[in-house]
């Protein structure tokens, strides 16, 4: 065979087992599972749409990240965080508000209500590089 046609050959493969994966997606409405959307995107960085009125906004910590890494919440909105490592996260404020969590065993949680508009940037002071944002709106 010529190379064109190896070449060729294996592209039409390709593009088979890429259809087929596609197609293998989770289509259960129940759980509103999102297990069609490309493994290439990063969870950890995804934002969040506003929770309606009343909603708790529920943020994981996760291998070192917070997920979503980015949320929005209106004021008066409870942000929940959930410690989902064996080991220990914190949440600080570190620009547009002023709380501190203090150290958060894992399967530990942390809650804050928003009380003003603005955005709120936050770290664990534990893992540099686990950092969020809170967009608050009214």
């Amino acid at each position: 065979m010529s190379r064109r046609i190896i070449t060729a050959l294996s592209c039409g493969m390709l593009a088979l087992g890429g259809a087929f994966v596609a197609g293998c997606g989770d289509d259960n409405s129940e759980t509103g599972s999102t297990q069609s959307t490309p493994a290439a995107a990063p969870a950890a960085t995804a934002t969040t749409p506003a929770a309606s009125e009343g909603a708790t906004v529920e943020v994981s910590m996760k291998n070192s990240k917070f997920v979503p890494e980015n949320i929005t919440a209106k004021v008066g909105q409870k942000i929940h965080w959930i410690n989902d490592d064996p080991y220990p996260h914190n949440v600080t404020a570190t620009k547009g508000e002023d709380f501190q969590s203090d150290n958060i065993e894992g399967g530990g949680t942390y809650d804050y209500t928003v009380d003003k508009a603005g955005t709120i940037d936050y770290v664990c002071t534990i893992h540099s590089g686990q950092r969020g944002t809170i967009r608050v709106t009214e």
